[in-house]
């Protein structure tokens, strides 16, 4: 291996990184089942984590990692780097299991001999991405899974494999509005041409399991719609979601098998609407000291799913300067939620704020800010209250009455003459 090469293999090694454009290594993590006995003959099953190194494109001697087991990839017409993102590649999960075919021990097409082969599911996650993929490693022993026949790994041993199968999806979680049409995301790759290959869809929801679609390539069976089987020749088993009408919540699963191999991608799917928010207030409100309650509604209408969160603030007037916020004072009585139901399956919120302000609460600001699953930013609304003395109020009161009344007078008095004659002539035609 060349010396520029090892630079290259090591930051990738390292630091969990692309190099060059190109996918060197990738971390993983081995989960081994082992079946341990006491010593009173019960037997207890202990899973225990093996660090892993996945090793891409190398034809050389690799290097030797100590603290690591070294999956060797390559061969093959199938290269696993094609279908991992090189974007964000600190936030990939890889997780690697051993994978038992429960009895079955089909010779792999591209295998030139009769030898039996290790399997070993392979499942990295990302937030733009999930891919499943099988690595075969051939041997010249017993079947796996006879006679407790699966080899004990350790650090620093090089296991060469081969990618056998690959399913991914770019839609690992999908969120859709109310009344749209949903395209979820399936691509499926075998290393070999003609393969023999079942595509099913089904979903999981409230407990139950519905099965939505399958094609079996060899004998052309399709059962159910949803996936374009020109498409599918092409590596492509998306399916479309119809729009739904109602608020729900399910888990879809694409599936290909290739015998003995099953690889499945998980798809989180729900609906997902942002909530209408409201104040049955304007955004001034005069009240009175010691005045009846007032009662404030904060509603949080039409969204989905359930998760959402009222909660309300105040800015009082001296401190607006600084913007100080914390928690409703003591003027407030009662905040009551309730969550309801509605015929298209979303969801209703109502908050209410009970006032009892004094006139030192004058200039508060109140606010109302709805959090929700579906919002980037809390929606807010806003209220400021003007809180006057009863006396004052009275007397601003016994104010207005008497200017009305004397206006009334006035107009009386000083009417305009044209008014007054008119008056005359009215009372003269009484009299005729």
């Amino acid at each position: 291996m060349s010396f520029i090469f090892k630079i290259l293999f090591h930051l990738c090694l390292y630091t969990g990184v692309h190099c060059s454009n190109h996918i060197l290594s990738l971390n993983c993590k081995l989960y081994v089942q082992e079946l341990l006995t006491d010593n009173n003959g019960q037997h207890e099953v202990r899973v225990t984590q093996r660090a892993v190194t996945l090793l891409f494109g190398l034809k050389e001697e690799a290097p030797v990692i100590p603290d690591a087991i070294i999956f060797l990839v390559n061969g093959t017409n199938l290269d696993l780097r094609l279908y991992l993102e090189e974007k964000d590649a600190d936030y990939r999960h890889c997780e690697l299991h051993r994978y038992n075919t429960n009895g079955v021990h089909a010779l792999w097409p591209l295998q030139k001999t009769q030898d039996y082969n290790y399997w070993y599911n392979c499942t990295i996650k990302h937030r733009l991405f999930t891919a499943t993929t099988f690595l075969r490693q051939p041997f010249k022993n017993s079947a796996p899974g006879e006679d407790n026949a699966w080899p004990v790994l350790k650090d620093g041993d090089i296991l060469p494999t081969t990618v056998a199968l690959v399913v991914k999806t770019n839609t690992p979680k999908v969120k859709s509005p109310l009344g749209t049409q949903t395209k979820l995301d399936c691509q499926f790759a075998i290393d070999y041409e003609g393969a023999d290959y079942t595509v099913e869809w089904f979903s999981y929801g409230n407990g139950q399991r519905n099965q939505l679609f399958s094609h079996s390539h060899g004998p052309g069976l399709t059962q159910g719609t949803g996936v374009d089987l020109k498409a599918l020749e092409k590596g492509d088993a998306s399916y479309d979601l119809p729009a739904a009408d109602k608020g729900s919540q399910q888990t879809f699963v694409c599936s290909v098998s290739v015998k003995p191999l099953v690889a499945t991608v998980n798809i989180d799917w729900t609906i997902e609407v942002r909530p209408k928010v409201s104040i049955n207030v304007e955004s001034l409100l005069l009240l009175v000291e010691n005045g009846p309650k007032t009662s404030i509604t904060c509603t949080a209408e039409d969204f989905y799913p359930e998760n959402a969160e009222i909660l309300w603030t105040q800015i009082k007037s001296s401190g607006l300067s600084s913007l100080g916020r914390g928690p409703v004072p003591a003027i407030v009585s009662k905040n009551v939620r309730v969550v309801g139901s509605q015929e298209n399956g979303t969801l209703s919120m109502f908050s209410n704020l009970d006032l009892h302000p004094s006139v030192k609460d004058s200039g508060t600001q109140f606010t109302c800010s709805v959090f929700h699953q579906s919002l980037m930013v809390p929606i807010k609304r806003s209220f400021i209250i003007y809180v006057e003395e009863r006396a004052t109020a009275v007397s601003f009161l016994t104010i207005v009455v008497v200017t009305v009344l004397v206006s009334v007078l006035l107009y009386f008095v000083y009417r305009p003459r044209s008014a007054r004659r008119l008056t005359s002539r009215v009372r003269s035609n009484e009299y005729i």
